[in-house]
């Protein structure tokens, strides 16, 4: 019997919270039961296609959002669908994503999720779209997916979060991946020559929610106190450049790392004596879980949702506070720190492992298909 197909819709596959989260998913859920196809706003090559195409998976490519555009945009969306009918299955993930939802209904597909993982707070253009969205989103999906209590509230609103309509999908992780080790720490350090810096680190896309500006102002300040202090940023991202060019006008350029998309993230984040986060927003930072999973200290912003405070090696701070404060922050909370040790265990029983998370959706999808089907009949 062949498998069922599930298309999930979303930017772009590459390096992202979002997008480890569906492919640890797709490693770990039964193939032979359930396939994932892909349709993505973007015309280039991405970091995943190829392991998609490998573990059996279609890549459908259309254009970005643009509200200039918007035609073009609902157009390819609608010639995917098309041209590729048969699915009973379409699983949302864009901020966006009322627009492919409603194409769907329009093309029948009869099980529509819609799948918040952001409490977005940035007013510009694409703010206005959201809110937007909010006022017509439900009536295009039939299934309400969230990472957290906050990101449901944010995109579905306070009615339906009192009312129970939402599932929550914990954001799982391959949780055997993140074991501590401190061979491991020590050859990383050495491989980067950090064996003498207190290293703060990292791992994000180049983007405003991120706050990566804020973060060279607090290694500035690091510096004042700690003058061996090392800043690594993992990732990529449309401000990577203007981020570079800050560092250099700010002459702290020699004291950060710019180490792009890796495939060793586990690995590099056992060299971090800090991690760093102090996002403007954050649906919940699946990084964070991964941190905690490794021991690593975690010095955050207020806009974290609960979920990830799982341990207690995660410090908020506000982020009203200044770099100096923040600074101050982080030097105690290196000071005070205990023994380097790995919680595993912490993070399998608050239900963030991904066999749990997998385990849910695949009965979900299995359940949902045979719905789908009884109902075309």
């Amino acid at each position: 019997m062949e498998p069922i197909r599930v298309l999930h819709e979303n930017v772009v596959m590459d390096m992202g919270g979002i997008e480890n989260l569906l492919m640890n998913i797709y490693r770990n859920i039964d193939r032979e039961k359930v396939q994932f196809d892909f349709m993505v706003h973007r015309d280039k090559d991405a970091y995943f296609d190829d392991e998609i195409r490998n573990l059996g998976g279609r890549i459908y490519k259309c254009s970005p959002f643009n509200p200039f555009k918007h035609f073009k945009y609902m157009s390819d969306i609608n010639k995917i669908l098309k041209e590729h009918p048969g699915y009973n299955i379409i699983h949302a993930h864009s901020e966006l994503n009322m627009w492919p939802l409603k194409s769907a209904k329009k093309y029948n597909i009869p099980i529509r999720i819609s799948h918040s993982h952001s409490t977005r707070e940035i007013k510009d253009l694409k703010w206005l779209f959201m809110e937007y969205e909010k006022i017509f989103l439900k009536q295009q999906c039939t299934d309400l997916f969230a990472c957290s209590i906050d990101a449901a509230r944010w995109l579905y609103g306070e009615k339906a979060v009192k009312q129970n309509k939402i599932k929550y999908i914990k954001n799982g992780i391959k949780v055997d991946d993140f074991e501590f080790h401190i061979d491991i720490r020590n050859r990383i350090r050495k491989e980067l020559n950090l064996e003498n810096n207190f290293v703060i680190g990292h791992v994000g896309r180049f983007m405003k929610e991120k706050n990566h500006k804020f973060m060279l102002d607090i290694l500035k300040e690091i510096k004042k106190i700690k003058s061996n202090s090392v800043l690594i940023f993992v990732g990529n991202g449309e401000l990577e450049d203007e981020i570079k060019n800050k560092a250099r006008k700010m002459g702290i350029a020699n004291e950060i790392r710019f180490l792009g998309v890796r495939s060793d993230v586990k690995y590099l984040m056992q060299a971090m004596d800090i991690f760093l986060f102090p996002s403007f927003y954050e649906g919940l930072g699946i990084v964070l879980i991964e941190a905690q999973a490794l021991g690593l200290e975690s010095v955050v912003s207020e806009n974290i949702p609960d979920e990830a405070f799982i341990t207690d090696l995660v410090h908020k701070v506000s982020l009203e506070k200044d770099a100096s404060y923040w600074a101050k922050k982080i030097i105690d909370i290196y000071n005070n720190k205990k023994n380097r040790k790995g919680r595993q265990e912490d993070i399998v029983k608050a239900g963030y492992d991904i066999v749990n998370t997998t385990k849910f959706l695949e009965e979900f999808y299995l359940e949902s298909e045979e719905k789908a089907r009884f109902y075309r009949r």
